[in-house]
């Protein structure tokens, strides 16, 4: 969470700060250990019920949103806003239900992620897959002994896990100040060495980060995804796996879908296998383990328009109007020298949030630095954005959440300023007749 934060800063807009950093990062600690010595006094619940009621207020805003954009164009707002309203009543200390509803939720929670990680893990086998097995086994133990009520009861759960949340982004916050200090001028973030592991693209060479808005107005970077439903006719299995995994065919044939970056005029990031990979069940299984036996060469696509004609066009797409063109361009250059493919560790998706990573370093740092960092860790999107992020470290980037997470990104950078009162307003503008709604081809 710490590291998307100073991601979307930018070491410019924060070196000179690290001491103020360094302080918040303190007092989350103090706020942290305060709040796991008093849960049995319950004197700091306050911090749980504002966090509660924010979360509500921002679901209803988000419900409210949706409903004036309509069904189909506003369906994101509203789930999204059911989701926020739903924690923060699970959040907030309720005395009447004894907390039992959110402990029995979060232990569900710890469980379903336990073996969704366990599964992935042993799935994939990552580099790191034996420290991720027992992460997910030690969040099975967690859940059963939340569901069980022992040692802690339902009703210290929230505040326990909540209490545990600032301990480790406070450590993680001085951590990422200390470095931020010894950035040497001009160098790119994820230089520090907190962002040396999976799915992070450490870009060790000096880099224009300041954000200056793209080289000409009429200057857009596109997010293009053609997601596994979209590409394959008849598409098989349950639809979550569709939407986020893969969707098969009648002559059960894999299909992943796939992810693109393009930045106009002349930069495309679109990695492909050189030679088509072998997506039969027991063939496709066996690549999805991301050890380096299975990289084989890999082919950068020229540009969209040429791909498009290959085999046809991305049926998502999301814009940006805001990032950081520079940056994008030295990781670009960097990034292009080896086009090693590999199905689940370097393949399209993850090429494309890599990139994305480079485009958007630095893009809300232009004024008010601490400011807008206490907005980024105050706006339920962005948590929602490192949910999606952490769901895609634990097994892999896929086409499916790209998309996700590029159009709550977008959001993010592009929407991070509004408040309540402008996001009714914007959606009252864009809303649509009842009976005119259409499928957005866009996200």
């Amino acid at each position: 969470m710490i590291r998307l934060a100073i991601l979307l800063l930018g070491a410019r807009a924060l070196r000179r700060k690290w001491r103020i950093l360094a302080t918040a990062g303190a007092v989350w600690l103090l706020v942290g250990g305060l709040m796991l010595a008093d849960l049995s006094d319950g004197k700091m619940s306050v911090v749980v019920d504002t966090l509660g009621v924010l979360l509500a207020l921002q679901g209803i805003v988000e419900l409210v949103a949706g409903c004036l954009l309509g069904l189909r164009s506003g369906s994101s707002h509203i789930l999204r806003g059911l989701t926020f309203m739903v924690a923060g009543f699970l959040v907030a200390d309720i005395p009447w239900d004894n907390n039992i509803a959110s402990a029995l939720l979060f232990g569900l929670a710890f469980v379903a992620d336990g073996i969704i990680r366990t599964g992935s893990a042993l799935l994939v086998r990552s580099p790191r897959w034996p420290q991720a097995v027992l992460v997910g086994i030690l969040e099975v133990c967690a859940g059963i002994l939340i569901h069980a009520g022992h040692p802690l009861p339902h009703r210290l759960t929230v505040p326990f896990f909540l209490a545990l949340l600032l301990l480790f982004t406070g450590a993680s916050l001085v951590t990422m100040a200390v470095q931020l200090r010894r950035l040497p001028s001009g160098a790119s973030v994820t230089s520090l060495p907190l962002f040396a592991s999976r799915f992070w693209h450490t870009r060790r060479n000096n880099v224009v980060e300041e954000w200056g808005g793209p080289d000409t107005p009429q200057q857009r970077l596109f997010v293009r995804v053609w997601t596994a439903m979209g590409s394959v006719r008849g598409a098989r299995g349950l639809p979550v796996l569709r939407r986020y995994v893969a969707a098969v065919d009648h002559n059960g044939i894999v299909s992943t879908g796939h992810a693109a970056l393009e930045m106009t005029p002349d930069i495309y990031v679109s990695h492909y296998p050189a030679v088509e990979i072998d997506r039969s069940g027991d063939e496709f299984r066996r690549l999805l383990n991301a050890g380096p036996e299975n990289n084989v060469p890999g082919l950068l696509q020229p540009s969209y328009q040429e791909e498009a004609a290959d085999w046809c066009p991305a049926d998502r797409t999301v814009v940006f109007n805001r990032f950081n063109a520079p940056a994008l361009r030295a990781f670009w250059q960097e990034y292009s020298r080896d086009a090693t493919y590999n199905l689940t560790a370097r393949n399209c998706s993850t090429s494309a949030i890599i990139a994305l990573d480079a485009a958007t370093e630095g893009i809300l740092g232009d004024r008010r630095p601490l400011l807008r960092f206490c907005q980024i860790l105050t706006n339920p999107d962005f948590w929602l954005l490192q949910i999606i992020r952490g769901r895609a470290e634990v097994m892999t980037w896929t086409p499916g959440l790209a998309l996700d997470y590029a159009s709550v990104l977008r959001d993010v950078t592009e929407g991070s300023d509004r408040s309540w009162r402008r996001r009714v307003a914007d959606a009252w503008r864009r809303r649509k007749p009842a009976g005119s709604d259409a499928a957005d081809p866009g996200s």
